[in-house]
This record gives C-alpha cells, sequence and structure tokens, in this order.
C-alpha cells in the first residue's frame, strides 16, 4: 500500500471504506457460525475503523490484510475462502492506485 503515513486524520474517505464491502460480503458468504465469524469480522472491522479515522498507517493496513487472509485460510482453507481472498487482493490493489480527484 504506497499511501503516505499520517498521524492526522484527514477525514473519513467513503470511497476507501466501500473498497472494502466485497471483502465483508465474501466473509459474511461463508456461513460460518457465528464464534469463527466473529474472529474475521474483528479483524476486518479492525481494517475498516482505520481506513475511516482517515489518518491511517499503510504498514499497519497492510498487517491487518495479512491477518485477515491468514484467518481466511485458517477458517475454511484457500479453495473455499478463494473468493474472500480474492475480494481482499481487489482491495490490497484498489489501495495502491493513487487517489483520483475530480475536476
Amino acid at each position: 500500500m504506497s499511501r503516505k503515513p499520517s498521524p492526522q486524520p484527514s477525514g473519513y474517505d467513503p470511497r476507501r471504506v466501500a473498497r472494502l464491502a466485497p471483502v465483508r460480503n465474501a466473509i459474511e458468504a461463508l456461513g460460518l457460525p457465528p464464534v469463527r465469524s466473529r474472529k474475521l469480522m474483528g479483524i476486518l472491522n479492525a481494517l475498516t475503523m482505520q481506513i475511516e479515522d482517515g489518518g491511517d498507517s499503510p504498514e499497519v493496513n497492510r498487517l491487518l490484510l495479512d491477518a485477515l487472509r491468514a484467518a481466511v485460510r485458517h477458517q475454511v482453507g484457500n479453495v473455499r475462502g478463494g473468493p474472500a481472498l480474492q475480494a481482499m487482493d481487489g482491495f490490497q490493489r484498489a489501495e495502491e492506485q493513487p487517489p483520483q480527484y475530480p475536476g
């Protein structure tokens, strides 16, 4: 994730938060029992809160995304977790793109 870290919140960016929707949907589609899905959603929620804050660190985001990938693999494996892992890859690629500002 190539954005420069900032200790100062720059504000809520709904586009960045929306990029996590496919990840959330793919994790929910796994249909895990609550005790197991809670573990995955906890990591995803930490990543979401990082981004919502606006002053997030790309390094922290990468570590949380790596932890979420590892948790999906642990819970359901690569095959069943494939759609969630692909959604995470898409999120990471989008985060690595320079911001697009209108006008």
